[in-house]
């Protein structure tokens, strides 16, 4: 697409002159020399022009829009990637709202600041070199004029963009605060509406697009000035170009010349207009680029593991394990010693152990074995693949219900494997009643489901994964006894001969088994 838009923008440039030229031709055909022999050939040549220009734009413009869409849509793909490889640290140091305009808004802006740079240099820098070989071509004196115009009206653009770059810097992610504010209002409406926030949350989203519309307001007219200065400029240096080649005309009588001189520097307007424009708001571009970039080198999660321990026993052990800043319920001196037989259960108050468990965290001292190997000496994906956790969360994703149980590792697993886990979960009854039964969508994060029957799809997921080391974290309340009796069958019957760790209740409707 490159080698096709590159010549076409070329041909664009390069022809730029050929209205002058023919208007030349033709006015001095009509008016100096009536016998002119090329004048018949003007209409036809006046078509060609611009049926070749039509054609050359056509193919250029779309060649450096795939190449632009093509560019944005790679450099998203590596940037998703490149987040889902972070460890959970760099999760927790940024906000979801500045990834979200980082893989989305930034890489547009920074692939756009590149081919606006490329379409700035080549065609319009050839399209000033192509006017000005016909200016001089004409009128030597007119061409140097011209040609001293446009380091004139950079340096006014230069000069008038400086101080307002720590704006510009400023106001580049300004959408990103009212995101934020909008996605966080959704997230805790319930909290909003209970305990009556509604006139808090208006009144910062007011102040927060007051603020972006000052800042837009700003450079609109920082922008606005600036253009009105270069037109002022410019209009000036006209004046300047066009009173010799007036003279010119007058002495030698050439109307064709000064028409056509004059038409080429009004088309030199316009390219150095886009060059010096491209120059104000490259700033934007520029901090969109190394925000992709700086995420893009950001040090992925390390494994330096070479043991693929495959199918576990699940033997846990602790060796003075320390959870001293874990998280925030940790309290200094937590040290766990302990070992937890295949099968076998240990109930802890501190969520960090669950971090630790899966290499998501490091302890800040001991250390945690599998089967008898340092966690530290497995693969992550063989480690990972041998624990299932059931979070609070509940994740699911907008996906089918099948695809929810069978996600990641298990997405090979078949029909029938499929139906045994939501058998074991008890959760046939409600997803047969479902309008597509196993190919519904659940909605984001599981919307259309209740908490309960996300939690018997989690619980599908688990035993679909068949792990050997279970983790549980504290989750719904059953609406009633019936519901909190198959959860607790269903969970119970999933922990049987695993290795499981309990961050709290995961019921309320009942006392969770023993598992210390």
């Amino acid at each position: 697409m490159i080698a096709v838009g590159v010549p076409s923008m070329v041909l664009m440039a390069v022809t730029e002159p050929a209205l002058p030229i023919l208007l030349k031709l033709m006015l001095d055909g009509t008016f100096v020399k009536p016998e002119h022999e090329l004048l018949p050939l003007v209409p036809l040549a006046v078509m060609v022009f611009f049926a070749m220009r039509g054609g050359a734009s056509y193919c250029s413009r779309y060649a450096f829009h795939w190449v632009n869409g093509r560019l944005v849509a790679d450099l998203r793909i590596a940037l998703f990637e490149r987040l889902l490889m972070l460890p959970t640290r760099y999760y927790a140091d940024h906000s979801s709202e500045d990834l979200v305009a980082n893989v989305i808004s930034d890489t547009s802006r920074a692939v756009d600041t590149v081919t606006t740079a490329v379409t700035a240099l080549a065609r319009d820098g050839l399209t000033i070199i192509a006017l000005l070989a016909w200016m001089l071509y004409l009128d030597w004196r007119s061409a140097l004029l011209a040609l001293s115009m446009i380091p004139v009206i950079m340096l006014i653009a230069r000069s008038g963009s400086e101080p307002h770059q720590t704006s510009d810097l400023d106001a580049s992610p300004l959408g990103n605060g009212m995101i934020r504010l909008v996605q966080e209002s959704i997230r805790n409406h319930k909290v909003i509406k209970l305990d009556g926030g509604q006139q808090y949350q208006r009144q910062r989203f007011k102040i927060e697009s007051e603020r972006v519309q000052r800042i837009n307001l700003k450079q609109a007219a920082d922008k606005s000035f600036r253009t009105a200065l270069m037109h002022l400029t410019i209009g000036v240096m006209l004046a300047i170009v066009i009173s010799p080649a007036a003279e010119q005309t007058a002495t030698d009588g050439g109307i064709g010349s000064f028409v056509s001189l004059s038409l080429a520097m009004l088309l030199l307007i316009l390219p150095v207009r886009r060059m010096t424009f491209f120059y104000l708001s490259r700033q934007q571009g520029l901090q969109a680029a190394t925000s992709v970039f700086e995420t893009l080198e950001e040090v992925p999660e390390m494994d330096f593991g070479t043991v693929e321990v495959g199918r576990a026993r699940g033997e846990l052990t602790f060796e003075q394990v320390g959870l001293c800043g874990q998280s925030p319920s940790s309290s200094v001196g937590d040290e766990i010693t302990r070992v937890l037989q295949p099968g076998e259960g240990m109930r802890r108050a501190d969520p960090a152990i669950a971090d630790l468990g899966t290499r998501f965290s490091k302890p800040s001292h001991g250390r945690v074995l599998l089967d008898g190997h340092d966690l530290a000496t497995l693969t992550l994906v063989s480690l990972r693949a041998n624990i299932a956790w059931i979070s609070r969360e509940l994740t699911l994703f907008n996906d089918t219900v099948a695809a929810n149980i069978a996600y990641g590792g298990t997405g090979h697993a078949t029909e029938a494997e499929i139906i045994s886990a939501m058998h074991a979960s008890h959760a046939a009854e409600f997803i047969r009643e479902l309008p597509q039964g196993l190919q519904t969508v659940v909605g984001e994060g599981g919307v259309d489901l209740s908490e309960e029957q996300r939690l018997h799809i989690v619980i599908a997921r688990a035993f679909l994964k068949d792990p050997s080391i279970l983790i549980l974290e504290e989750g719904v309340t059953a609406s009633d006894q019936k519901s909190g009796r198959q959860l607790q069958v269903a969970l119970e019957s999933l922990m049987q001969g695993r290795t499981h760790i309990m961050i709290r209740a995961i019921l309320g409707t009942k006392d969770s088994p023993n598992q210390d």
